[in-house]
């Protein structure tokens, strides 16, 4: 039994689990699960994980910077992937909650996550919802931006 979770007005309808490891051999694609013990925000998300699990990558989950969430100002990564030489922060966009492609907010995101770091990890790669309509093309997507 599962909760019900719509995210965005052109995503059907998904079945949360809140238990459970990531398959990664063959996913469900139409299940969320945990991602290192934190429910995702949105299917995007999910898949970009298993397109990272897929890819052998490691990375963390809900990365804060500049106090996170808690402090005026900070910010949560989606993703910073451990990639060589540098580290990659990824971030999942979508266009319902992030309102279409480059827009203000976003170009903002970026410029604060590449100050924060300064040379300390690669430029961001931002991911739009719009690019990853599955699970496979969120593979084929992160091979190609980070590899």
């Amino acid at each position: 039994m599962g909760v019900y979770k719509f995210k965005s007005r052109r995503s059907k309808k998904i079945v949360l689990k809140p238990r459970g490891q990531i398959n990664y051999d063959k996913p469900d694609e139409d299940v969320i699960q945990p991602i290192q013990g934190i429910m995702p925000d949105s299917k995007e998300e999910y898949w970009v994980a298993v397109g990272l699990y897929r890819l052998h990558l490691d990375f963390e989950y809900q990365y804060s910077i500049a106090g996170g969430s808690i402090l005026r100002g900070g910010q949560i990564i989606d993703f910073l992937v451990n990639t060589v030489p540098l580290p990659t922060p990824v971030l999942v966009q979508g266009e319902y909650w992030h309102g279409g492609t480059k827009n203000a907010e976003s170009e903002f995101k970026v410029t604060f996550i590449k100050k924060y770091f300064s040379g300390e990890a690669q430029d961001p790669v931002e991911i739009w919802d719009y690019e990853i309509p599955n699970m496979q093309s969120a593979y084929e997507v992160l091979k190609r931006k980070l590899l």
